[in-house]
């Protein structure tokens, strides 16, 4: 079907001559929101599953049954939700980022598929309220979606219990919303940029039009401001290490794990990069690193245990740190500089400070929510014991680096107004 063909289609459906659609094509609607939305969690643990499989085949070492090593995939894909996976020593709850934003990335297309289906795409020509945007926008599916999504991961979490290392239900909850609540809003972005369903757009537009214009215009700076900072967190964790690659070499082979334990090992930390990221994010704002009784920040590093993972012999030795490293601290104001240009340039030479600053200090809320939601997917730990913090304090780090943005923001803004208004 063309897309003039598919348009002449939706027009037909939501003239306000049009019948409604009949209630099978609704209970098809839900049924469909409802598979989908447990569809992408299945293909999600299906992810981790079959390298669990293959590496379980693989390794001649290993003397778990089968089953007991595949409760291992539902474990991992409930961590990669901020889970808690409960063992009769410990429990652990750290989530691998990357599987979370591959779990994301799912919900995502998932929810494309439900926003496509032609029996559920009926609504209002003209939008008129919440209630026909909520049509519109197929709501009630969206809602269904995230129950399936849910729904699915509640009954993982149950099967786990079968094993030796079960999953609470009620700390998985948050986190199975938050990713399916963030792959529907990443669809529906993608939706209003590339405008392939009329009925939904126009709904979006509606909803576009009820946000302020500054804080929509904050957007767009607050992404790129979030990518420098991820990039020069990045920057960190690389020459860390490079620095310790001799210390991660000589850890890694003194475990002695095989050559499957040691691929699986390599593969777990590369799953915690975006994690690591996030850590060094927090040393670069000042609030510090907690691994254990281990802490790092700019004054120095505490002494203590650390695990056996290669990865963490990257860490500075105990003991202060050389007083250059205050420096770090530019970076996240040199952010806060960027959005203070970008949210000078968005608005007219002659507008008011006031008008300026507003696009920047909208900018810095955004990347300080999405910091926090990172900072707090990002830390776990494991309980009783020693390793009971293993990442960042979420609240501390996004005040920390609020305050900074918001310094070099207001810097930035108030320069520029000023000389632009000299010209």
């Amino acid at each position: 079907m063309t897309v003039q063909e598919r348009i002449a289609a939706v027009r037909d459906r939501t003239s306000p001559g049009a019948p409604r659609p009949s209630l099978a094509a609704r209970a098809r609607a839900v049924a469909l929101a409802l598979a989908a939305g447990a569809m992408a969690g299945l293909v999600g643990w299906l992810l981790v599953a079959v390298p669990v499989l293959l590496a379980w085949l693989a390794d001649p070492m290993s003397t778990v049954p089968m089953w007991p090593a595949m409760g291992i995939a539902g474990d991992v894909w409930a961590l990669a939700h901020h889970g808690v996976v409960t063992t009769p020593e410990v429990s652990v709850r750290l989530a691998p980022l990357v599987l979370t934003g591959a779990a994301v990335l799912l919900t995502r297309y998932a929810v494309r598929q439900v926003l496509a289906d032609p029996p559920s795409a009926s609504g209002p020509t003209r939008i008129g309220g919440l209630a026909g945007a909520w049509q519109a926008l197929r709501a009630t599916e969206l809602v269904i979606f995230v129950l399936g999504y849910v729904g699915f991961g509640v009954v993982l979490a149950l099967l786990t219990g079968l094993g030796q290392a079960p999953v609470p239900v009620v700390p998985l909850l948050p986190g199975l919303v938050l990713v399916a609540t963030t792959g529907i809003v990443l669809a529906l972005v993608r939706e209003h940029r590339r405008q392939e369903h009329p009925t939904v757009d126009r709904a979006l537009r509606w909803v576009a039009a009820r946000i302020p214009v500054l804080v929509r215009r904050g957007l767009a700076p607050a992404g790129e401001a979030l990518a420098g900072l991820m990039v020069a967190s990045l920057l960190v964790v690389v020459v860390l290490l490079v620095v310790r690659v001799d210390r991660v070499l000589t850890l890694t082979t003194a475990l002695d794990a095989g050559g499957v334990g040691v691929a699986v090992m390599t593969l777990g930390q590369l799953l915690l990069l975006p994690n690591v990221m996030l850590w060094a994010l927090a040393w670069l704002v000042g609030s510090g690193v907690s691994v254990g009784t281990v802490h790092v920040s700019w004054a120095g590093v505490t002494g203590g245990d650390l695990p056996l993972i290669p990865v963490l012999a990257t860490l500075p030795e105990p003991g202060p740190m050389p007083a250059a490293m205050w420096a770090f601290g530019a970076v996240p104001v040199l952010a806060g500089v960027w959005l203070g240009f970008r949210g000078a340039r968005s608005a007219p030479r002659l507008a008011s400070w006031w008008t300026k600053a507003q696009v920047a200090l909208a900018a810095s809320a955004w990347v300080a929510v999405a910091v926090l939601v990172l900072s707090w997917l990002s830390s776990g730990g494991l309980t009783p014991g020693l390793l009971g913090t293993v990442g960042v304090d979420p609240v501390g780090v996004t005040a920390a680096l609020l305050g900074q943005l918001l310094v070099g923001a207001v810097v930035a803004v108030t320069v520029l107004h000023l000389a632009r208004r000299r010209l």
